[in-house]
């Protein structure tokens, strides 16, 4: 396995709101040995507590899926700013790894996202094209290609709205930052409102058990994939905390059932 650092914008990040390394944003690139790799990747948007680059679930995800043939890109993304910084930095990270995508061994069809709590969100803001009107007409169009899609989605106990009342306590703060309490803003960026038959196949698991993330947001995500028409595989298990990671100590062996779902 290969890992690699990659400064996300060669020059000042847009949106930044200061010199501070945050506004610096990177991706940690993990690329499978040539000789197990798929052609598959994936970006891996990690949930955020207090320091969004410090989960280490998304590191572990870059490892695990690369020593299996797929290669895992690690973004971290500005949060707590205002969605558009946020969105920026996932709608760059995915341009930067289609052009790279010969250099990494990548299909150029083959590259996905994956997001785990509340990077599930931008996960599902890059596969249903949420807010793009609002990015529009605030200029982010400008520096990013808004039509880029992914080619799947693997949502890991994810926040997949920002209304009530599936949304964790600090959820909207981490996306929307200041303009957390706008109702406008938290409907336009919800994936859970933008589903619909453009949306790339679907991955999804998620316990019931969860405290944080209620798992109702997995099962009304999928619900509208199904009437859409997408194709999609949701696993639910009875018992797990939120923010298991690959939850091997649990037995919970989603990551296998994805690895066998993403190659398909």
């Amino acid at each position: 396995m290969l890992k690699q650092e990659v400064r996300l914008w060669p020059q000042r990040a847009p949106f930044a709101s200061g010199p501070q390394a945050s506004d610096e944003p990177c991706l940690q690139v993990y690329l499978p040995d040539p000789l197990v790799s798929t052609g598959f990747g994936m970006l891996a948007f990690a949930g955020d507590s207090h320091a969004p680059w410090l989960d280490a679930s998304a590191q572990t995800y870059g490892e695990w899926f690369a020593a299996r043939g797929v290669a895992v890109i690690v973004v971290q993304a500005r949060r707590g700013h205002d969605a558009l910084a946020t969105c920026a930095d996932a709608y760059a990270a995915l341009a930067l790894v289609r052009a790279n995508a010969s250099g990494w061994g990548l299909g150029q069809h083959q590259i996905g996202v994956m997001g785990s709590s509340t990077g599930a969100l931008l996960a599902g803001i890059l596969c249903t094209g949420a807010g793009q009107s609002l990015l529009r007409a605030h200029g982010v169009n400008e520096v990013v290609d808004l039509s880029v899609r992914p080619s799947f989605g693997v949502f890991c106990y994810g926040m997949l709205t920002l209304n009530d009342p599936l949304v964790p306590g600090q959820g909207r703060a981490s996306f929307l930052g200041h303009g957390q309490d706008d109702v406008t803003l938290q409907q336009a960026f919800s994936p859970l409102e933008a589903v619909d038959a453009t949306c790339p196949r679907a991955f999804i698991w998620h316990t019931l058990d969860d405290g944080v993330v209620p798992a109702e947001n997995a099962k009304r995500f999928a619900a509208r994939l199904l009437k859409a028409g997408v194709p999609h595989e949701l696993h639910l298990y009875q018992k797990g905390m939120h923010g298991l990671g690959l939850a091997r100590a649990e037995r919970l062996y989603w990551a296998n059932d994805c690895l066998r779902w993403i190659t398909l």
